[in-house]
């Protein structure tokens, strides 16, 4: 092996210690942050652990989290599981767990049937006893539960449920056939529908345990329904006050601007109501547990502002090793390596702007078109048209070329000086930084941490966005950065192609608003624009396109595995 393939690191430049200087900063800023978290966690829960079990034929998980909170007024606890809403996950929203647990119950966050990390689809009869498997989701966590040995710290008599749009579904289906859930709070239920609607397929059996086909007075106690007067996703009429028609249960309508839509219940008031109902009908009164304060705030910011600092410290730590992997004297191999044709002349600026521009515009328009006559596959089909497009073009540009500049050798050296090893390994690492510093922070805190139910099929499937992720690429690598030469640094470049990086992330994010409810997705968005980010900061330093592409890839593919596995559990065709 050549020993070119690989650099020996000589002495850091001022720019690479001032580099590493910043570095350590945001690493120090992160340590303190990270510290805050934990400590701003321990108010509420000391612990959780991943629960896993099996219900109607499926694998389901749930976070079970361990009170930090001890209860002076009884020996024992409570228990209440938690069923997020639609396309959700688990651990997206972390209110509940938060909250409940600071007031010492036991809390156990269920992804249900087709979502999260669990298997199963929203439709799915349980063979054995033909009902809903999503009626039996709760009831099969319990039985688990109960086989723990956290149990034996756990009043029986004092088990609720909990839960947001589709899992207020869950838990009220789950309520009337399990006596054992003795309290029940359903935030914005969905409960008087008719399929196929909102996922779900016609099925007579289903039909017969939609609640309000299932619950009356006799099978339902103590429930309590929160939701918005003005909900933008399901009526009010419709859905609270048929529930209380039906099982004379109480109703607290909300009223006023929410942050989020009145559908999700962004609102102090919906927690404390919800603490107060379950400590009224567990301790037999809503003020021995003392006073409510909520905090989830604190708790999501904290998140957020670690995720920023995780992800500044990514793109530093590829900014440093980049500097000290590759020789600095090789710009003409790299220059060459993007096949750029467009002539180094600032007079042609308004030109290249213009020029630009279109053809950022013709890369969205070709998306909505195709949008619009043929759904959501459409971005899949203008995607693989702008891929066959560029392709024809360069083929054609070097069809015209004269015989001698058609030359095998030169086309060998540049695919040769594309993938080189060094370039390989490089990219490869940096992948790794951002994989590996995701994966230690979804298990040191559990937040945003995706996973496809069905590893294998949904990974094949996730190869769909491929040709959207290279398509963008192409876009940005190969179309506007060789018309940004009037540009006098890399840094102003990067700028302009991060802008439009956005400006695609937002136009796609438009184009799928039918699935915009959805965490997951909009969750691989931010990754995907986090990817684009990433890349745009390797290619200034290595300028190999194709190797970058293809390995970054592999983090988009990830997360889009996890959409594909979400979309499938709720019965959506993208």
């Amino acid at each position: 092996m050549d020993e070119s393939e690989f650099i020996v690191v000589g002495e850091m430049t001022h720019k690479d210690h001032h580099q590493l200087k910043k570095l350590l900063i945001f690493i120090i800023i992160l340590i303190i942050t990270l510290t805050s978290l934990q400590l701003n966690k321990t108010q509420s829960y000391n612990k959780y652990e991943r629960v896993q079990f099996e219900s109607s034929g499926a694998t389901l998980y749930a976070n079970l989290y361990y009170p930090s909170k001890t209860l002076e007024f009884q020996a024992q606890r409570p228990l209440v599981i938690y069923c997020h809403g639609i396309g959700s996950k688990r651990d997206f929203d972390l209110r509940i767990p938060i909250e409940f647990t600071k007031r010492g119950f036991y809390v156990a966050a269920l992804d249900y049937q087709g979502h999260g990390e669990s298997g199963g689809n929203i439709n799915n009869l349980d063979t054995i006893t033909g009902i809903p498997a999503l009626a039996q989701d709760c009831s099969n966590l319990l039985d688990e539960l109960e086989t723990l040995p956290f149990y034996r710290d756990v009043d029986a008599s004092q088990i609720g449920l909990i839960g947001h749009s589709l899992g207020g579904m869950v838990v009220l289906m789950n309520q009337a056939l399990d006596p054992r859930f003795q309290v029940t709070v359903a935030l914005a239920p969905l409960f008087n529908f008719t399929p196929p609607r909102y996922g779900f397929v016609y099925n007579e059996d289903f039909i017969n345990y939609i609640p309000v086909n299932l619950l009356n007075e006799e099978n339902t106690q103590n429930l309590l329904v929160i939701m918005h007067v003005d909900d933008e996703a399901l009526d009010f009429s419709d859905n609270a006050l048929k529930a209380q028609e039906l099982t004379n249960c109480t109703v607290i309508p909300i009223e006023g601007f929410l942050l989020g839509g009145g559908h999700q219940l962004f609102s102090n008031e919906v927690l404390i109501e919800s603490i107060n109902w379950f400590e009224s009908h567990f301790f037999g009164s809503p003020n021995i547990n003392g006073c409510i304060v909520i905090t989830f705030y604190f708790n999501y910011a904290l998140i957020f502002i670690n995720i920023i600092l995780i992800f500044i410290s990514v793109i530093s730590l590829i900014s440093i090793s980049s500097r000290l992997f590759f020789k600095k004297d090789k710009k003409n191999e790299h220059f060459n390596s993007l096949d750029i044709e467009i002539p180094l002349n600032t007079s042609n600026k308004r030109k290249l702007i213009i020029t630009t521009t279109l053809y950022i515009g013709a890369f969205l328009l070709n998306w909505a078109l195709f949008e619009k006559f043929y759904g959501l596959i459409g971005i899949l089909y203008a995607s693989i048209l702008m891929l066959v497009s560029f392709a024809a073009i360069r083929i054609i540009r070097f069809l015209k070329k004269p015989k001698d500049a058609r030359n095998l050798i030169i086309f060998k050296q540049r695919i040769k000086n594309q993938f080189k090893l060094k370039y390989l390994i490089f990219t490869l690492i940096c992948a790794t930084y951002f994989i590996a510093i995701y994966m230690l922070f979804s298990f040191y805190y559990p937040f945003g941490f995706v996973w496809p139910s069905n590893f294998v099929v949904d990974f094949i499937l996730s190869y769909l966005a491929l040709p959207v992720f290279f398509s963008i690429e192409i876009l940005l690598r190969k179309v506007i950065y060789p018309r940004l030469n009037f540009l006098k640094s890399e840094d102003s470049k990067n700028r302009v192609l991060i802008f439009t990086a956005i400006i695609i992330t937002i136009t796609m994010m438009a184009l799928t608003r039918q699935l915009s409810y959805l965490p997951s997705v909009l969750f691989m968005y931010i990754v995907l624009l986090l990817v684009i980010i990433q890349n745009t900061k390797i290619f200034q330093n290595v300028k190999s396109f194709y190797p970058v592409v293809i390995i970054s890839f592999t983090i988009v593919q990830l997360f889009f595995a996890a959409v594909i596995s979400n979309a499938i559990g709720v019965s959506t065709v993208i």
